[in-house]
């Protein structure tokens, strides 16, 4: 996979593009697809470190990429870090945004074997919480709004 987003971004930088971002994988321990088995509670090491091989390989290629251009055209966008740090910081930090619970989603199957968005016989197979705009995730997988607006706090205060 690494290897072919590698001739991509050099495909890419054929066409001209002059700079050219690359998003790592954010921490996919704290997804609540991963975190649900402990209760929302905490992020899973294994699922974790999957993410950060990806991004060790990830950015040897980047840096190769760059070595072979005599210039930066490459940058990674350290989505890692933004998640970790907009996950840690909105309990911390005045001004950040509050998550209740960060780990939880805001949509969640009422049975397993359903996901956010499922219905049977028209009848919904999933519950949304009362405020959306409280949670770091929409469903098991995609941050909400807010989630997305903490990312990219966390992006732009750590350039």
């Amino acid at each position: 996979m690494i290897k072919q987003l590698g001739l991509n971004l050099q495909r890419i930088q054929g066409l001209g593009v002059r700079k050219i971002a690359v998003m790592n994988r954010q921490p996919l321990g704290c997804l609540p697809s991963e975190t649900i088995s402990d209760l929302y509670k905490n992020c899973s090491t294994s699922g974790n470190s999957v993410a950060l091989f990806h991004n060790q390989v990830l950015e040897k290629t980047v840096e190769k990429l760059n070595n072979k251009s005599n210039e930066s055209v490459f940058v990674i966008l350290n989505m890692y870090k933004a998640f970790l740090s907009a996950l840690k910081k909105q309990a911390s930090q005045p001004g950040t945004l509050k998550f209740k619970d960060p780990l939880r989603p805001c949509c969640e199957a009422v049975s397993t074997g359903y996901k956010c968005g499922n219905s049977e016989h028209g009848k919904r197979m999933y519950v949304v919480c009362n405020n959306p705009n409280s949670t770091f995730f929409w469903d098991d997988v995609h941050p909400s709004q807010a989630g997305w607006r903490a990312i990219y706090l966390a992006l732009c205060c750590s350039m």
